[in-house]
């Protein structure tokens, strides 16, 4: 009898803890399944534009990096968020199987992180289910997790469990091929762990890096990719990557900024601190790094831009010290003061999370109301999965519904657009040709504002040159309070060779390509060195002229490693018009070096057509000049080339 009662408490005390794991791995998988999100897409808009695009990709073998140039792999067609007929059942497939794959891991893995005993273990599922609940607010959360956990079994002196790891290396590898950013991030995860295993002798360590690079392999060649492609798509992202910063950024909120350093800060020295005393220095090193370039990494996909993507670093803070707390249970002696402050830490990033979710995204549910949404509505959300597969109600009717808004804006569509065997937008509300099932034929930058490197506008005019579509719907336009004319600039030019004016439908002016391409007449009329704050005068332009301007503005060794760490301060341009009125625009100085119109300023079907036809267009520019403190030009220098080229076809201006 006392020989069985502990072997009975022991599989008792197992069946709770495998119960209590089971049930966190459920929630964490209901709280990170965004399916409520899954929606078609209004023609009109700008991120669901893009989404559209990568499905098309998927669908048309298209193959990223060459034909389709943007911050995202083959596997973004399931990172997006959108309903599309020919791929519910795939998305599901992987969306389903992706968060069944986390769910499981993040449970594991802080369980692993903590220390013996049921209690510990039972803590342990409670930080699961809190990681996985700030997960909720945005998507990219959740693709980010496999890498933070990873590198967060690297903290432990004990070896992980092999299934574990191929787990997470499973997970990784799909989000290496969503989004690129996600590939900078995984791949440093995988050399801190890997180096700090193979300090440990632990034999996973000669297997990690293969395994991603086979489930890359088979990843890419399942996504219809070329093999020999995936060096070029590595090659281009980069080319996207180091303009992001310059190009991309909006105003940072300093709270935020100063909250998110606190954060990381007590978190390293946590980390630190919790190592085991056997640990060698080398391994501390690779792993504190480690972490330092992920919360950096994650700092400039969250605060660059500082919109909703700024709940991001806050999500993976409360990952990050959900992974630490657990770590230090039960907290060693001597170490008391320091767990307190890690706690205090992860409190603090949730709490700040809620803060900033609020004050970023005032439109959407507070984080506590979409958990509870998230909880209550999932058996429905799981149950319309067969909906989504079978009938033609619910988000098929909406995908009909916005394919018969993409036909109208595109005039029925006008027969020219209609027979044309490619078609086109610029500058970035693609969508419509998509979602109407015209033949789309994507310039390599898809989305014009993206072309903010002059590397990445050649190849658009290199393409648009050789093989551009045969009909382009100009819809003028820019973001972020960019010149009119900024956003795929460098492409006027090649638009008054190509092609002809057809007609004007809701979305913009129809253009069809040209039998032969005119040779433009140009004249300089500014060649020189220029400094900033000062006027540069323009003469009005001639109908059916535009005035492209170009420029030499690079960043100096300050604005390089600033740029590198996190963004570099803007610069602005101010523009003078003929009534005397000045309209100020953010610059980037990436899309001066491939060059704009900066007069006359057009913003309408009409005024484009009337510059085609040889007539006055727009609203002229008398001058410009670009705007520079002491502070923006130590990030900028204090000189720079410009050129201003009048440019017109032959017999006009």
């Amino acid at each position: 009898m006392s020989n069985d009662t502990p072997a009975s408490t022991g599989m008792a005390s197992k069946a709770v803890d495998w119960t209590l794991a089971t049930v966190a791995a459920i929630g964490s998988f209901i709280l990170m399944l965004k399916l409520g999100a899954f929606h078609a897409t209004p023609p009109e808009s700008l991120d669901g534009a893009w989404q559209a695009a990568l499905q098309f990709a998927w669908l048309h073998d298209l193959q990223v990096g060459r034909d389709i140039v943007f911050p995202h792999g083959p596997y973004g067609a399931f990172y997006a968020q959108l309903y599309h007929p020919d791929l519910v059942g795939l998305w599901y497939a992987i969306r389903l199987s992706h968060a069944v794959v986390l769910a499981v891991a993040l449970v594991w893995t802080l369980r692993v992180v903590a220390g013996p005993g049921l209690g510990w273990r039972v803590l342990a599922c409670g930080l699961a289910l809190l990681a996985a609940a700030a997960l909720v607010p945005g998507p990219d959360g959740i693709w980010m997790l496999a890498s933070f956990l990873l590198i967060g079994l690297a903290v432990d002196d004990r070896r992980a469990p092999p299934l574990l790891i191929v787990l997470l290396v499973a997970a990784i590898a799909l989000a290496t091929l969503a989004k690129f950013s996600f590939l900078v991030m995984g791949v440093t995860a995988l050399i801190a762990w890997t180096a700090a295993a193979a300090f440990r002798r632990d034999p996973m360590a000669l297997l990690a890096i293969p395994l991603y690079v086979a489930a890359i392999v088979l990843l890419w060649i399942g996504a219809g990719q070329e093999l020999s492609g995936f060096a070029d798509w590595v090659r281009v992202s980069f080319e996207v990557g180091s303009g992001y910063a310059a190009a991309m950024s909006l105003t940072s909120n300093r709270y935020d900024l100063a909250v998110y350093g606190a954060l990381v800060v007590l978190l390293l020295l946590g980390v630190w601190v919790g190592f085991r005393t056997q640990s060698a220095l080398a391994v501390k090193a690779i792993v504190v790094l480690g972490w330092l370039a992920l919360f950096m990494f994650v700092a400039k996909a969250g605060f660059v831009r500082h919109d909703g993507h700024a709940v991001f670093p806050f999500e993976m803070a409360v990952v990050a010290a959900a992974l630490v707390v657990a770590h230090g249970l039960p907290p060693h002696r001597g170490t008391g003061q320091l767990f307190a402050l890690q706690a205090l830490a992860l409190v603090g990033a949730v709490g700040w999370l809620a803060v900033a979710h609020t004050r970023l995204t005032p439109s959407e549910h507070t984080i506590d109301r979409q958990i509870a949404s998230r909880v209550v509505h999932a058996p429905a959300l799981l149950l319309g999965i067969a909906n989504d597969l079978l009938s033609q109600q619910g988000k098929a009717a909406h995908y009909r519904d916005y394919a018969d808004k993409s036909r109208a804006l595109l005039g029925g569509p006008h027969p020219r657009i209609a027979s044309a065997a490619s078609v086109d937008v610029y500058s970035y509300m693609i969508a419509p040709p998509i979602l109407a099932g015209l033949p789309y034929h994507p310039r390599p930058v898809i989305q014009s504002y993206q072309s903010y490197m002059p590397a990445l506008a050649d190849r658009d005019v290199k393409e648009v040159r050789r093989t551009g579509a045969e009909v382009y719907v100009l819809q003028v336009g820019s973001i972020d309070n960019r010149p009119p004319l900024a956003d795929g600039g460098h492409l006027w030019p090649e638009f008054l060779s190509l092609y002809n004016p057809v007609d004007q439908v809701p979305l913009g002016l129809v253009i069809e390509r040209r039998a032969e391409p005119l040779t433009l007449e140009t004249r300089k009329l500014v060649d020189g060195k220029n400094r900033y704050n000062s006027w540069i005068e323009l003469p009005a332009p001639a109908p059916g002229t535009i005035l492209q301007v170009k420029g030499g503005i690079r960043p100096t060794l300050l604005g390089r490693a600033f740029g590198l760490a996190f963004k570099p301060p803007q610069l602005t341009i101010t523009l003078r018009r003929a009534d005397g009125s000045e309209q100020i625009h953010r610059l980037v100085p990436g899309q001066l070096g491939a060059g704009f119109p900066v007069s006359p300023l057009m913003t309408t079907p009409q005024e484009v057509r009337a510059l085609f036809e040889g007539e006055a267009a727009g609203a002229p520019v008398t001058a410009f000049r670009i705007n520079a403190g002491r502070l923006q030009q130590a990030f900028w220098g204090s000189a720079f080339p410009l050129t201003v080229t009048e440019i017109h076809r032959p017999g006009q201006g």
